[in-house]
């Protein structure tokens, strides 16, 4: 599986910095994430709460890392990843 964030579905290069600069700097560092905690690491890096269309994508992502890349045919966007 390719490593590059941009390669998950819905992660283009600024919610690719996000993962990057919360601690997770390719897909194998999703393997095994919480994406409540990637979350809570973004906001802490950031200073601020972020939108919380970042966690969909987190879990998005997550799922894709830990599922070698596969996603649910109904999942395949971030928004489909709401609470």
């Amino acid at each position: 599986m390719a490593t590059d964030l941009t390669q998950i579905p819905g992660i283009g290069k600024n919610m690719a910095q996000h993962l990057i600069n919360a601690g997770y700097p390719d897909i194998d560092s999703l393997k095994g994430q919480e994406p409540d905690e990637i979350y809570r690491r973004d906001c802490e890096f950031l200073g601020f709460p972020v939108d919380r269309c970042a966690l969909y994508a987190y879990r998005l992502a997550v799922h894709y890392a830990d599922n070698d890349g596969k996603l649910p045919a109904n999942k395949s966007n971030w928004w489909n990843w709401k609470d």
